[in-house]
């Protein structure tokens, strides 16, 4: 396969992820909402922010969890995640055997 045509065939696999783009933003939003909630609750009652970031403190631990692993993604970091989920789950492969490795 050319070069060219490596490149066209990466183009065509962006354009098809970017198709199911609205999926990963209503993610994103839907588990960010709490977090908007929590530090917007402050400018309409007597919560302050040092309560807000106390209230953030008691959310569940894969709460926290996945807001992390959305972060990672969103900064093009899945490397990183698939290499911790490949050690927490042992699952014997490598990141580099994952179809979605740059």
């Amino acid at each position: 396969m050319s070069e060219l045509e490596s490149k066209k065939a990466e183009h065509q696999m962006s354009e098809e992820s970017m198709d199911n783009s609205w999926k990963d933003e209503f993610i994103v939003l839907v588990f960010s909402l709490p977090i908007v909630i929590n530090f917007l609750a402050p400018l309409f009652s007597e919560m302050t922010i040092t309560q807000a970031w106390e209230n953030l403190s008691l959310a569940p631990e894969w709460y926290t969890t996945v807001i992390s692993i959305l972060v990672l993604v969103i900064f093009g970091l899945k490397n990183v995640v698939y290499k911790v989920a490949d050690k927490l789950f042992d699952t014997g492969k490598t990141s580099s055997s994952c179809k979605y490795k740059k």
